[in-house]
């Protein structure tokens, strides 16, 4: 039986992933999502997820924070039925407004 466990973890883990990752990706003020992490125990709902994205500049950096981290726990609450127990944002950096430069 604990080879049919194996592939629902891994597909739950690519949901988890997916999820979260678009989730992030559409939250404002950000740039772009660097990486995505699951840590801990999926199964039992013990998973830790550490997401890093860079920030537009302008944008408050705690309140985009707050968002990716409520957008992330949402989706994956909608997509795997679980909640998260720990979701850790990391700011790798401050990018300039792509769309301003093009104006000038």
């Amino acid at each position: 039986m604990s080879k049919d466990k194996g592939p629902d973890i891994k597909i739950l883990r690519e949901l988890m992933t997916e999820s979260g990752t678009r989730a992030a990706e559409n939250c404002e003020g950000v740039s772009g999502v660097l990486d995505y992490k699951i840590d801990g125990d999926v199964e039992k709902g013990e998973a830790e997820i550490s997401v890093y994205i860079d920030v537009l500049y302008g944008y408050k950096i705690p309140a985009v924070s707050w968002d990716v981290q409520s957008a992330v726990k949402i989706a994956v609450k909608n997509a795997v039925g679980c909640d998260v127990k720990k979701i850790d944002i990391y700011i790798q950096g401050v990018e300039k407004n792509k769309e301003s430069d093009q104006g000038k």
